[in-house]
């Protein structure tokens, strides 16, 4: 897992996913070029309060990105709650689209919307991960991470609040690993660590 560069890792969780936040990301170096993007149900507002506080326990800068933003190397950010978070292909380097929820979209942020949108554009340089949460949000988006030659990893049940989602990619056959936290830390870690010199 570790001999491939990764780009971008593309996280998505819901019901338990703070917690599990918590765990992982303050486990990723500063030294690293790759950029981290999460998708947590939650609704408006409380994401950039929750984005503060994990700005608090990481060593990476932890944002919410705005509108026509431009994707940073060495940043973690926090899709906003209640929005759509995709990413586009921009000059120079790629820029984040976020726009109001339609009424026909269940989840917002949606991981399945997200992780599509970082298949398409980092291809076999993206990594998409589903931990604790509720309902089947994500599982499309493994597929086309996995689909584009991304690696694709999925919480197991022992340590997950909530086992759905990962569970439901786990028996769709789309999780390369199934791992509990503190694995799911290490290996981010580690491929962080093969993107060294943050802007």
């Amino acid at each position: 897992m570790r001999r491939r560069g990764t780009d971008l890792i593309a996280v998505g969780c819901s019901a338990g996913g703070p917690p599990a936040l918590e765990t992982v990301l303050p486990a990723l170096p500063r030294a690293t070029a790759t950029s981290i993007v999460v998708a947590q149900h939650m609704p408006a507002r409380f994401t950039s309060l929750f984005a503060g506080r994990l700005g608090r326990l990481c060593v990476l800068p932890v944002s919410e990105p705005r509108d026509g933003e431009p994707l940073r190397p060495g940043r973690i950010y926090i899709a906003p709650g209640g929005r759509q978070t995709q990413l586009a292909r921009a000059q120079g380097g790629f820029q984040f689209q976020v726009r109001p929820r339609d009424d026909a979209e269940r989840y917002s942020p949606s991981s399945d919307l997200l992780m599509e949108s970082v298949a398409r554009l980092f291809g076999r340089r993206a990594v998409g991960v589903l931990m604790s949460g509720m309902g089947g949000d994500g599982v499309a988006g493994l597929k086309a991470i996995r689909d584009r030659g991304g690696r694709t990893i999925a919480e197991s049940e022992q340590t997950a609040v909530v086992y759905g989602m990962p569970r439901e990619a786990i028996q769709a056959g789309l999780a390369d690993l199934v791992l509990p936290l503190p694995e799911i830390a290490r290996t981010l870690a580690e491929m962080c660590q093969g993107r060294a010199g943050a802007a």
